[in-house]
């Protein structure tokens, strides 16, 4: 296996667990704080306008997690619910309450009186209308992968840290790293996320990678009982789709916005630009009228590749299996992408069912 991040780490225990020998390699450290799948919290969520078959597979999603909180012993999963804005018909949130209609997922609206009402902490147009779904809420990925560190100690697999793997013979399963370390393996799995246009520049050239800026704020005190009992937020209703993930269970609160980005390699553009907390705040003025007041905690920087239509990427050339691509959503669906991964390498999932899947075709 090749990148510790969230899939590749769920891959590799269920492969151990089938008696496979697995060794997990990994450029940094294990776990790495600079990979994509290492944050304080992340969304999950059934909305998903326009893409009806990536909502569907959110059960087994949540499906996939609750088996992983078995075998770890704990949950990491707060289920706040998800709430979206929506400010005219046939913006973001509208077109996904037309997707959670036509698939009989339960949500209500929330009128902008009960929104002014329940959080108070925002600026809502006259014309906002809250979606609002029960299931849903932040997965917490730093926890999760300590835990899963853990559970791959006990399971015998091999963690092999701070080496960079600089090629990959699929023909023979032969796989070598900067340090001039060398690994031969019956199958390899490579799911090293924004990293793959370095070693496979043929498979990446459909993918673009982009970098993210996220911005963790503390609260002014007078809001916080509101953010207290506020849900994750999917779209604020503007133009950029800000969300917003709020300080629960112990996390911080994260603002972000999509359009806060930009192409980069994470190689060379990691580092924070001067004027990237304000850029982000900026964003949010519209709905956080005292945003100035939320004082910085910390930024950081996440990079993530987008794929055709947002598919996600599986592709099998001889003794290597590639996973990639997974345009911005693929944390929510780590933990059943790891466990496809490990059915694929055994044989127990057809490799084009799974690659179909796996990609939200229909």
């Amino acid at each position: 296996m090749i990148g510790a991040g969230a899939a590749g780490m769920v891959a590799a225990l269920r492969l151990s667990e089938k008696g496979c020998d697995v060794t997990l390699i990994e450029q940094g450290e294990i776990p790495n704080p600079r990979a994509a799948s290492f944050d304080q919290h992340r969304i999950i969520r059934h909305l998903y306008p326009g893409q009806d078959a990536y909502a569907r597979l959110v059960d087994h999603a949540f499906a996939a997690w609750d088996r992983l909180w078995a075998r770890l012993g704990r949950k990491h999963l707060a289920e706040t619910g998800i709430l979206a804005i929506s400010n005219d018909s046939g913006d973001w949130t509208d077109r996904g309450r037309a997707g959670l209609d036509r698939l009989g997922i339960p949500y209500r609206v929330m009128e902008v009186a009960e929104l002014r009402d329940r959080l108070p902490q925002f600026q809502f147009t006259d014309r906002a209308a809250g979606i609002f779904t029960e299931r849903g809420g932040a997965l917490f990925p730093d926890r999760i992968a300590v835990d899963l560190v853990e559970a791959l100690r006990q399971s015998g697999v091999a963690l092999v840290p701070r080496e960079k793997v600089v090629a990959i013979d699929a023909g023979t399963g032969r796989v070598a790293t900067e340090s001039g370390a060398v690994f031969l393996a019956d199958r390899v799995v490579y799911s090293g996320g924004a990293w793959a246009s370095h070693l496979f520049p043929d498979f990446a050239a459909a993918l673009t990678t982009y970098r993210q800026a996220i911005l963790y704020v503390a609260a002014p005190a007078k809001w916080a009982a509101a953010w207290a009992e506020t849900p994750v937020i999917v779209d604020l209703g503007g133009e950029s789709g800000c969300y917003v993930l709020p300080p629960v269970d112990g996390s911080d609160l994260k603002i972000c916005a999509p359009d806060h980005r930009r192409r980069g390699d994470p190689e060379l553009h990691a580092a924070l630009d001067e004027n990237e907390d304000q850029a982000i705040r900026a964003y949010f003025r519209y709905a956080l009228p005292d945003v100035t007041d939320y004082r910085t905690l910390y930024m950081k920087t996440c990079f993530y590749t987008i794929a055709p239509d947002d598919r996600f990427q599986l592709q099998r050339r001889e003794r290597l299996i590639l996973f990639s691509g997974c345009s911005g959503h693929g944390y929510k669906f780590a933990a059943l992408n790891g466990e496809k991964l490990a059915q694929v390498v055994l044989g127990e999932a057809d490799f084009e069912a799974t690659a179909k899947l796996l990609g939200g075709y229909e």
